[in-house]
């Protein structure tokens, strides 16, 4: 953590990654997962995620989390079937906002320093490494590599330390409320996305 003598600006952009740095998923993507899994289109994304907590957390497997998705529409999937479901799960997060993209560039050209905490299973968290396009951002910080997810107190609290950074020196932005209040709890500066021409006004006026 930086001491008490050292400026206290924020000197780190720290930004959750899907509905933010990220597009949330195409209605195109949403509807060919659930066609895939051969289950009604609600009642799929009801069981997605409803499993999905403990998933980002890290605390089940990803053919556990799957199968305990088919479970909730009274299905049994096979390891095939388990793994293409990931895989198109993975895929469907991975198309950049480049507005906001451009608003970070110019956070860098401000001074800071980019991060990503993201609630993200192991395998999303492994493409999100894979990102041409998330070169700028020094760490990529996701909840099953850290066991904590937001809004946990933990799971702000690790992300500080991973950027040897106190609260005072870090914004954080998410498009969750709930994520929002909680990294204000620990004193960081946190600001609600409401799209990029709204987040380069709140970051520099």
């Amino acid at each position: 953590m930086r001491n008490a003598s050292e400026p206290d600006h924020p000197v780190w952009l720290l930004s959750d990654f899907a509905g933010v740095l990220g597009r949330h998923q195409s209605e195109a993507d949403r509807r060919r997962m659930a066609a895939l899994a051969d289950a009604e289109f609600g009642a799929f994304w009801t069981a997605y995620w409803a499993e999905r907590v403990a998933y980002d957390a890290g605390s089940v497997s990803r053919d556990t989390y799957w199968t305990k998705v088919a479970a909730r529409l009274g299905a049994r999937w096979s390891p095939g079937l388990i793994a293409t479901l990931d895989r198109l799960d993975v895929d469907s997060w991975l198309y950049p906002d480049h507005e906001t993209l451009s608003v970070a560039a110019d956070a860098v050209a401000a001074g800071m320093r980019l991060a990503v905490l993201s609630n993200a299973p192991l395998s999303l968290a492994a493409a999100l490494r894979g990102l041409t396009w998330l070169a700028p951002f020094e760490h990529v910080i996701c909840s099953s590599e850290i066991r904590a997810a937001k809004p946990d107190a933990g799971c702000f609290r690790t992300a500080l330390g991973v950027l040897d950074a106190a609260p005072g020196d870090v914004v954080f932005v998410d498009d969750r409320e709930v994520n929002v209040a909680g990294a204000r709890t620990l004193g960081i500066r946190s600001v609600l996305f409401c799209g990029a021409s709204v987040l380069g006004r709140d970051l520099f006026g």
